[in-house]
């Protein structure tokens, strides 16, 4: 199972190297699929997360929608839940 399920997981994400501010697109889809890994197997390596990622593509997998999920997993970290107020920030001129 691939994911971010939690604000917790993501944080683990960004200690294991996650850096979306940081983009080099192939380090960071390698990075998005270890880190994906580590909210069900958080012993996982990273060279087994690659050899799985390896696999998957040679069975025709299609990396670009797994990183697109993780991506917009991830992101959603930094907006308001569904269905929430959202609260407007004052913006102070000094």
């Amino acid at each position: 199972m691939l994911g971010y399920p939690t604000r917790k997981d993501a944080i683990r994400a960004e200690n294991a190297g996650l850096d979306v501010t940081n983009i080099k697109i192939l380090s960071m889809t390698e990075a998005l699929f270890y880190s994906g890994l580590l909210a069900k197997q958080p012993s996982i390596s990273r060279e087994k997360a690659t050899e799985i990622m390896e696999d998957y593509l040679a069975e025709g997998g299609d990396l670009e929608e797994v990183t697109k999920f993780l991506t917009e997993q991830y992101v959603a970290f930094t907006k308001s839940p569904e269905g929430m107020k959202k609260k407007k920030a004052k913006i102070i001129e000094m």
